[in-house]
């Protein structure tokens, strides 16, 4: 399963002529050899007209260079008091490459940056990363690379539809200036091991809990720990040369949280919550000038990419109660249905309940395991709700936006197993704030008119418990709404 990786970079040239736009492409590197117009034409279904689209430039992602580790063993290698999976000798990022690291702790070799930067040409230009393709703003004509001695620097034409007024507006305005790229890679390496990761759940510790901090290697230099995006020999996939498939640039609003947030708050049960506020509080350093400090991977969602079967049944669950026993804070105004937040908090411990004790009864059954009381099933429902809590008010925290909170929702919900269709979480994010509404009745009009149809009580609890969140992210980041 494919990592999601995101970065976020300032605009260039929100109003790049062709003219400059061919300097560009003149002076990179390597870059496309094809007529622009043509090739615009071609992923546009139409011609680039200046007056329907506004073409903006952007450099949007930039590479380090890497060391072979002197006396590296490769395989399955003992590291302290864990195995790690070493395929590559060449993973000490170079000092002065640091720089180029982005604020996530991701970063791209030159030869691998060199070799998948072209599947930038043609792919979609999102809003918040809100990655429907009927939502798309435009496309990215055209990528070159230019080598610039210390890095291999990507940029993007990205061709906006005028059609979507108030963005255009915004980004000519210069209110909004940032690009946030997406790639899906296949696997990363440790800067620091070397050990070689498909998902979250194989994650070495030091990109588990160290990203962005630094070590002495065995001759005494420091560097910095960080996740190499694929390697330039791997040749399994042809859609990810690399390893590395970049799918998408969004226009982000620049996030309210500074400091990076480790990717594991989407594996929530792995995290323990004072590693994870620790994280959040950590400074993270800029790769270049015009990089803008930003929160971590819930900021950016990913809706039709990677896990996006949300074939929710009408069982949704809800929230389950701190593990440390605390009320949570009172983050913000309160929302209609307190009472259905009870619900949805038993209906969590019932199904967790369910499923612990269901397991519990197969093994029983099967070969005879101890008794099914003497593992305190009490006990992991208490812990499990509590985690599925503590997640969600971690994500009501660091979420950059609406949409961001949406999609971290969705993907905590996932993780859990409580499973609902994407046009539920749709229609809570168009609704918005639940707060925003003079009454309930109001509320649940407006919910019934986004749906374009009643909904049912289980597809409701859903609805709800979203607004409730945004509401308590509207308490956070805008207390003062009328101001």
């Amino acid at each position: 399963m494919a990592f999601l990786k995101q970065a976020n970079a300032m605009v260039v040239h929100p109003r790049v002529t062709g003219r400059a736009w061919g300097g560009i492409r003149k002076a990179a590197s390597t870059g496309s050899t094809r007529d622009l117009t043509a090739q615009a034409h071609q992923i546009l279904g139409e011609a680039l007209d200046p007056d329907k689209y506004l073409i903006t430039h952007c450099t949007i992602v930039a590479s380090v260079d890497t060391d072979q580790v002197p006396n590296a063993k490769l395989g399955n290698v003992r590291v302290g008091s864990t195995t790690i999976n070493r395929k590559y000798d060449d993973y000490h990022i170079v000092p002065a490459s640091s720089q180029f690291v982005n604020n996530n702790g991701d970063s791209w070799s030159r030869e691998v940056l060199r070799m998948a930067y072209p599947t930038f040409i043609g792919a979609q230009n999102f809003q918040e990363h809100v990655q429907i393709e009927e939502q798309s703003k435009g496309r990215i004509i055209d990528a070159v690379a230019r080598d610039i001695g210390d890095s291999l620097y990507v940029d993007i034409l990205v061709a906006t539809n005028r059609k979507h007024a108030k963005l255009v507006q915004d980004i000519e305005s210069g209110k909004l200036s940032t690009l946030s790229m997406g790639c899906l890679t296949d696997f990363t390496v440790c800067s620091k091991c070397g050990h070689v990761a498909v998902d979250e759940t194989q994650l070495c510790e030091h990109i588990r809990y160290a990203k962005l901090n630094t070590f002495l290697d065995d001759a005494g230099q420091k560097r910095v720990i960080a996740e190499l995006c694929g390697h330039h020999t791997y040749d399994d996939n042809p859609d990810a040369p690399g390893g590395v498939r970049f799918i998408e640039a969004s226009w982000v609003a620049v996030p309210a949280f500074q400091g990076a947030v480790m990717r594991n708050i989407l594996s929530p049960r792995e995290v323990p919550q004072d590693e994870m506020r620790k994280i959040l509080a950590s400074p993270a350093p800029g790769w270049s000038e015009t990089a803008i400090s930003k929160a971590a991977h819930l900021t950016v969602p990913s809706w039709g990419v990677g896990r996006t079967a949300f074939d929710f049944g009408d069982d949704e669950g809800g929230e389950g109660g701190d593990e440390s026993g605390d009320a949570p804070a009172d983050d913000g105004p309160k929302a209609p249905f307190q009472d259905l937040e009870d619900t949805l908090y038993d209906t969590l411990k019932a199904r967790v309940r369910e499923r612990i004790e269901s397991e519990i009864a197969q093994r029983n059954t099967e070969d005879k395991a101890e008794p099914a009381d003497a593992m305190g099933p009490n006990d992991n429902v208490i812990k499990e709700a509590g985690r599925y809590r503590s997640s969600l008010d971690t994500l009501v925290r660091v979420a950059s936006s609406p949409a961001a909170l949406v999609y971290g929702v969705s993907r905590i919900n996932e993780s859990y197993g409580m499973k609902a269709p994407r046009a539920l979480y749709e229609v809570a994010y168009n609704v918005g704030s639940p707060t925003r509404y003079a009454s309930a009745d109001q509320y649940l009009s407006a919910c019934r008119k986004v749906a374009g149809r009643e909904l049912k009580p289980a597809e409701l609890r859903v609805v709800v418990r979203v607004g409730t969140l945004l509401s308590r992210w509207e308490g956070i980041n805008n207390p003062n709404p009328t101001c």
